[in-house]
């Protein structure tokens, strides 16, 4: 049987896409903004350069509301680019560690960092998987701490009927290659506390004008056609898969989103429900071949959760094992991957102030499953009898 290649993630773009981006029009940023908004059920949002943007600006809103508090708590294992941001403004990143089982924050540990100097915790939705908000809310408010939902992988994923991002005082979004609804680059902030929608509108009226509308497009095209399968294995021989896990990767600029990539993602967004639900149901096909598979498992989803799955993740009890199965499903040409491959602590030394056996148990047994739209019921096949052999 031939090998089929599979990127991590892909969305093909229509004709009609690619014609709404080099024909942005005026006004393409508001109307972009406009509908977010609406798809998410009205928040005010704001358009950024990218989800680290996003990110930088909410930071920088809360500072000025909160001056007196310089902690930023974030999880012990997430992609590092949130603690070069958080640095990066002069504010102080605490880390708190998760459980393997649900990587969710061990609420004992959350508890314990908790204080006057929290000025707010990062939710981070992983792999389009809502974690509940409402609880860590009520341990952060008390404190007079925010929340912001890093919903970056986690565009149109639920929970408790709500989409996530809508939650917590602030929620970002990615729209990054590979992302659920992804423009090339460009990050959304949607601000849920109307007491500091005025202070989110000081932060953003800071970042430069983006009119880079022929770049963006070239960007566009050469992830378009990169993330279809031939180019990505070729890609991968070429370390492609390392680059999220490079210093070089955590860059980001202080603008905002260009109007081309506002118009694909106008073009784009009556779709990404379709989109999702097709990871959907192939998450749920994976899963279902890995129920009665000693030593692997997919982390616990809330019950209240509607995932998007955009990537299937899976963690093995053995490293060795992990390490193998790596090796046999590459070889296979399936897109698997391991993510961020060290915790936070050991990617920035001057962080590490505990112990974090979760967020080590994830770096080193983590593998991620594609589920896009490339994805076959034979590859589906292929991947589960791959997992089942690999001992």
């Amino acid at each position: 049987m031939a090998l089929r290649h599979l990127p991590p993630t892909a969305t093909p773009l229509t004709p009609a896409q690619w014609r709404a981006g080099l024909r942005p029009g005026d006004g393409a940023l508001q109307r972009f903004s406009a509908e977010i908004s609406t798809y998410l059920g009205g928040p005010p949002c704001f358009t950024a350069s990218s989800g680290r943007t996003a990110l930088s600006l909410a930071l920088r809103a809360l500072h000025a509301v909160a001056p007196e508090r310089d902690e930023v708590i974030l999880p012990a294992y997430t992609c590092p680019s949130l603690g070069k941001v958080i640095l990066d403004l002069d504010l102080r990143p605490r880390l708190v560690d998760l459980s393997s089982q649900t990587l969710r924050y061990e609420p004992e540990v959350l508890t314990a960092t908790l204080n006057d100097a929290t000025l707010a915790v990062i939710v981070v939705h992983p792999f389009g998987v809502p974690q509940p908000v409402a609880a860590i809310r009520q341990l952060v408010q008390a404190t007079g701490a925010f929340i912001i939902e890093d919903a970056a992988q986690a565009l149109g994923a639920r929970q408790n009927g709500l989409p996530v991002g809508v939650q917590g005082d602030v929620g970002l979004f990615s729209l990054g290659p590979g992302k659920p609804l992804a423009t090339g680059g460009g990050g959304i902030l949607c601000v849920n506390n109307p007491e500091l929608v005025e202070a989110v509108q000081w932060a953003w009226g800071a970042s430069a004008e983006n009119n880079a509308n022929l770049t963006a497009m070239l960007r566009l095209t050469f992830f378009s056609t990169a993330f279809r399968p031939f180019p990505w294995w070729l890609a991968r021989r070429l370390g492609a898969q390392q680059v999220g896990n490079s210093e070089k990767a955590m860059g980001y600029a202080m603008s905002d989103l260009s109007p081309a990539q506002a118009a694909v993602g106008v073009a784009l967004l009556p779709h990404l429900d379709a989109i999702n639900a097709a990871r959907r149901a192939k998450a749920a096909q994976l899963q279902r071949l890995l129920v009665d598979m000693d030593g692997v498992w997919v982390p616990d989803a809330d019950e209240s959760a509607e995932s998007i799955y955009l990537r299937l993740p899976l963690l093995v009890a053995e490293q060795a094992r992990r390490e193998r199965l790596f090796a046999a499903l590459s070889q296979a040409g399936i897109g698997v991957g391991k993510m961020w491959h060290r915790p936070m602590a050991a990617v920035f030394p001057e962080l590490d102030d505990g112990t974090y056996p979760g967020a080590v148990f994830v770096a080193d047994h983590l593998l991620t499953l594609p589920t896009h739209h490339f994805v076959t019921e034979d590859d589906i096949g292929r991947i589960g009898r791959l997992i089942q052999q690999t001992q």
